[in-house]
C-alpha cells in the first residue's frame, strides 16, 4: 500500500464507459449527512495520503478508507454515526480504491458485507466485482442511529492485500428537496483512460471529484449538451452546477469550463443561464417550471490551459 499516495487524490473514476447511464434506484430519497465515521483499524497514513475512515463520507471518490487489520481485511469494519435516529432505506457503497481503474484492480475490494444497525439487527449483502456504485437496498426501512459495515469476504487485488472503501452514502425515507436525475445522456463523452471514465452519469453521482467531459475533438465544448431525466414531472426553479474539473483548483484550470448555457424543458420552452467560471457549487435561478427533463446546452465556454474538453462535475435542481 505504500505506493498508493497521490493516486488516492486523482479526480476521475471509472464507473461504466457509456454515453447514457442511470443512477442508483431510489434517487428521490434524501441523503443523510453522516456525523462521523470510525473503524476497527486504518492503514497507516503518510504526509501524502490519508486512509482515515472519514474519507468514506467526504463526497469524493478519489479518497478512501483502507483497513489495517491482518488477513487482508476479513472482519474489519467501518461504522457510521448518523447523528441521531434515521429511517434508513438504502446504502450506496463505492468498494475498493476508486482513485483510478488501475488502483481499483490492484487493491482488495469487499465481496460480502455484514451490515449491523443500532438495534442489533444484521443484514448480509453480496457485492459484485465491478467498479460501480453498489446499492444495498434494505428489505424494509430500518430505524437506526449507526450503521456498521463488516467485511465478510474480499476480492483479491493484484498488488495490495488491504481492502478499501472509497465512499458510503446513506439514504433515509424522508423526501429530498433536491431533484437529481434518474437518467443522464450526453451529446458526446471522452473515452476512458488511465484515470477513469468521463461519462454522463458522473454529473448525478453526488461526488465533486468525478466529471462528465465531452469528447468532440473538433470543438471546445460549445454546443455540446447534457440531458437529465427527472423520473417524472417535477417543479423546479434553480439548477446547481459544479463547473469544470472541480477536484482541485489546479485541475479546474486545466480543462474547459462553461460560462453560459440554455436550458430546454420537456415542453420545449427554454431559459438562458449564465455560469460562473468557478469550481465551487453555484445555484442559478430560472423561472419556475414543471418538467420531466432538462437539456443543458452549453453556449459559451472558457478555455483551459491543457485540455480542450468541456467538463461538468455535478448538476441537480430545486
Amino acid at each position: 500500500m505504500v505506493e498508493v499516495v497521490s493516486a488516492l487524490y486523482r479526480p476521475l473514476v471509472a464507473i461504466v464507459a457509456v454515453a447514457a447511464l442511470t443512477v442508483p434506484s431510489g434517487a428521490e430519497a434524501a441523503r443523510v449527512k453522516v456525523a462521523a465515521a470510525t473503524a476497527s483499524s486504518s492503514y497507516a497514513s503518510s504526509e501524502d495520503a490519508n486512509y482515515d475512515p472519514k474519507q468514506v463520507i467526504d463526497g469524493k471518490a478519489g479518497t478512501a478508507w483502507v483497513e489495517g487489520d491482518p488477513g487482508g481485511g476479513l472482519g474489519a469494519w467501518i461504522e457510521l454515526d448518523l447523528g441521531g435516529s434515521k429511517s434508513v432505506q438504502r446504502i450506496d457503497v463505492w468498494g475498493g480504491l476508486w482513485a483510478s481503474s488501475e488502483y481499483w484492480a490492484r487493491g482488495n475490494r469487499p465481496k460480502s458485507l455484514e451490515v449491523k444497525f443500532s438495534d442489533g439487527s444484521i443484514q448480509q449483502f453480496p457485492l459484485s466485482d465491478s467498479q460501480k456504485i453498489q446499492t444495498l437496498t434494505l428489505p424494509k426501512t430500518v430505524e437506526t442511529s449507526t450503521i456498521r459495515l463488516k467485511i465478510e469476504a474480499m476480492y483479491n487485488g493484484s498488488t495490495w492485500q488491504d481492502t478499501g472503501i472509497s465512499e458510503i452514502a446513506v439514504y433515509d425515507s424522508s423526501p429530498d428537496d433536491t431533484v437529481r436525475a434518474s437518467l443522464v445522456t450526453a451529446s458526446t463523452f471522452t473515452p476512458p483512460d488511465g484515470d477513469g471514465s468521463y461519462d454522463a452519469s458522473q454529473v448525478a453521482d453526488g461526488l465533486v471529484d468525478t466529471s462528465w467531459c465531452e469528447g468532440n475533438k473538433t470543438g471546445d465544448g460549445t454546443g455540446e449538451w447534457l440531458e437529465l431525466q427527472l423520473g417524472g414531472q417535477k417543479n423546479i426553479s434553480s439548477v446547481t452546477l459544479v463547473n469544470g474539473l472541480a477536484a482541485s483548483l489546479t485541475l479546474f484550470m486545466k480543462a474547459n469550463s462553461a460560462t453560459a448555457a440554455t436550458l430546454t424543458f420537456s415542453d420545449g420552452s427554454t431559459a438562458p443561464i449564465v455560469i460562473k467560471k468557478s469550481p465551487s457549487p453555484q445555484t442559478i435561478p430560472f423561472p419556475a417550471k414543471s418538467t420531466s427533463s432538462v437539456k443543458i446546452t452549453f453556449t459559451t465556454v472558457a478555455k483551459g490551459k491543457e485540455f480542450d474538453d468541456l467538463c461538468i462535475s455535478e448538476a441537480y435542481f430545486k
